[in-house]
């Protein structure tokens, strides 16, 4: 195996929350003093400036998210943590001879738009990996075309089972069960199969309950997701009363009075939800309006503030598993968090020239390590401190973790800042003293893929034999006074 950390380093999606403007001015302080003072050098080259130095080569990292629609702040997000990723690599010539250009193409969250952006990038010649999509219904449409043009692919978030090759729950365990469609296909997050099973488990041997009803929202909300729980519910010994489909991106009266029916005559003790937010707040405010007192366990798709803002009081308690987790419960993200906050603020629509003008803290440049950053026997990158002194060893743990007021940062934007980093970091070992980008780089990125580990701002960065993450994260939520608290965060 690649390592891809320095020597002395070893591996290891959430609602949007609040931020109290106070808490938020307070992170921001106190990542100047402790954090954007640092500086990270990658590269002893001649200056810019310098004859002697050649123009460097342009290679150019695809990014597939929606900027535009509904999700278009979610989207933005994550354009401004890959934006950060890629100025930071460029800044400190992490991959010597080149720089990295960004082609954004907006997915609109939506198949055609994935079909759209994926025919982009994959015409582009220059392009050396893609970062995305969001949605896992755009990737069943984008993937299979990059992926013919032999482009790597890196989604922070996608979440359906089918795009590794895991087809069922067996195959988890099954390897002849099994094969990788894409094998230039690579993910953060964890599957349906993980989301599924953490819910079951949650609801039967932690909460204890014994009769559930499920609510099946449809494909957009996973695939077969509520199916998964209800085997891996019955699995655990509880009974099923009933799976009821409805179309669960709608607030439809009909539908939801028809699920309330259900509740009445299965008398369930807990109610599982994978449909959006809106449909599930209109659920939770009728099943409260007519006195049936029933627990609520949601998938992510009720991880949203407009749900318990939608239920009002109807929805504390309400329990929700998201896979991933949120900044403040990501020990290794507060550089991150620092530099993101420092540049962009808490939002994701931010002017895209602005430039960071002081030195701060370069977390993809110093997963990056000196010169390549791939094999490197220079040792750690030195890291400069607010005194001036310099220090050696482990440059993550010169951050103190974020506070909960990084929050405010979507978390799919620490994933998606990785997901340009662990490219990135491929690109370094591959790109140098090449003369352009081509079929066999393309090929070389993908294997580099294949092996590299390093630490990121969400934890140990690495896929499987199959591409998906070596150690995803799954969170549980509760809804206390309107609002989402985390309750556990559930570690590999």
């Amino acid at each position: 195996m690649i390592d891809w950390s320095p020597p002395t380093r070893r591996g290891h999606r959430v609602p949007p929350t609040r931020a109290l403007v106070a808490a938020l001015v307070a992170l921001i302080v106190a990542a100047g003093a402790v954090g954007a003072a640092y500086a990270v050098k990658f590269s002893t080259a001649p200056s810019a400036g310098s004859p002697s130095r050649p123009q460097p080569r342009t290679a150019t990292l695809g990014l597939m998210a929606p900027l535009s629609g509904d999700l278009a702040s979610l989207g933005g997000a994550v354009r401004n943590a890959v934006r950060l990723a890629v100025d930071e690599a460029n800044a400190d010539a992490a991959i010597p001879g080149w720089k990295i250009r960004l082609s954004l193409q907006d997915d609109l969250s939506r198949p055609d738009g994935g079909a759209r952006a994926a025919g982009e990038l994959a015409a582009d010649e220059t392009v050396i990996g893609v970062v995305g999509p969001l949605s896992s219904t755009v990737a069943m449409v984008a993937v299979p075309t990059l992926s013919a043009a032999g482009i790597a692919v890196v989604s922070p978030s996608n979440s359906r089972p089918e795009l590794t090759g895991l087809a069922d729950a067996t195959a988890a365990t099954s390897a002849t069960a099994r094969s990788r469609p894409y094998p230039g296909y690579f993910r953060l997050s964890g599957t349906d199969v993980l989301a599924a099973w953490t819910s079951a488990e949650y609801a039967v041997t932690t909460m204890g309950r014994r009769r559930i009803t499920v609510v099946d929202g449809g494909p957009g909300f996973g695939t077969s997701l509520a199916q998964r729980f209800a085997s891996d519910a019955r699995q655990l010994g509880a009974t099923v009363t009933g799976i009821h489909k409805v179309h669960g991106s709608l607030d439809d009266e009909s539908e939801v009075a028809s699920v309330v029916e259900r509740v009445r005559a299965e008398a369930p003790d807990l109610l599982y939800v994978a449909t959006g937010f809106a449909f599930a707040a209109q659920l939770r405010t009728e099943l409260a309006g007519q006195g049936l007192a029933v627990a609520v366990l949601g998938s992510d798709g009720l991880g949203d503030p407009r749900y318990p803002e939608r239920a009002e009081g109807a929805a504390e308690g309400d329990t929700v598993v998201d896979l991933g987790a949120p900044l403040s419960e990501l020990p290794r993200a507060g550089s991150f968090a620092a530099a993101y906050l420092h540049r962009w603020g808490g939002r994701g629509n931010r002017d895209a020239g602005t430039r960071i003008a002081d030195p701060a803290v370069s977390a993809t440049s110093r997963a990056l390590g000196s010169g390549s950053g791939f094999g490197s026997e220079a040792g750690p990158p030195a890291v400069i401190r607010g005194d001036g002194s310099a220090v050696t060893g482990d440059p993550g743990l010169a951050v103190p973790p974020p506070t909960a007021a990084a929050d405010v940062i979507p978390s799919v934007a620490a994933y998606a800042y990785d997901a340009a980093g662990v490219l990135l970091r491929a690109a370094s070992s591959v790109l140098p003293g090449r003369p352009g980008v081509n079929g066999a780089a393309r090929a070389a990125v993908i294997a580099a893929l294949r092996q590299g580990r390093f630490v990121g701002a969400t934890g140990e960065v690495g896929f499987d034999a199959w591409g998906d993450a070596v150690a995803p994260l799954v969170t549980i939520y509760a809804v206390r006074n309107r609002a989402f608290a985390v309750l556990r965060v559930r570690r590999p």
